[in-house]
């Protein structure tokens, strides 16, 4: 998972929040993603934001973490995207039909616009 700090702005209707995920998304982290995206909504996210720009590859532990954070945020009412999943990533939500289920932006700020 990625070294970046995770980043929060505040747009007029409320906070955003940003986790950036890179590498690989298997079994060794997440359940750790899955962890710090709950958490984000639990701080009273607005919308929510997974920057997957640098991650490789996810499997199905990682699609059952990104499920499990997009009913989180269904629950609290938060907005929740993924942004800019590399094309290996994005065959993978294509294929098991995610890519209906979890919104997908280019960029933040068409999440943003969205």
């Amino acid at each position: 998972m990625s070294k970046h700090a995770d980043r929060k702005t505040t747009l007029s209707d409320g906070e955003v929040q940003i986790l950036y995920v890179a590498g690989e998304l298997d079994f060794a982290v997440a359940d750790d993603l899955a962890a710090r995206g709950c958490a984000a909504v639990l701080r009273s996210a607005r919308l929510l934001l997974l920057d997957l720009s640098g991650l490789s590859f996810c499997d199905a532990r990682g699609l059952g973490a990104l499920v499990r954070i997009a009913n989180r945020a269904d629950e609290a009412d938060c907005r929740y995207g993924l942004v800019a999943p590399q094309p290996p990533v994005e065959k993978v939500l294509r294929i098991t039909g995610l890519d209906q289920r979890l919104a997908v932006f280019a960029t933040v700020d068409d999440a943003v616009a969205g």
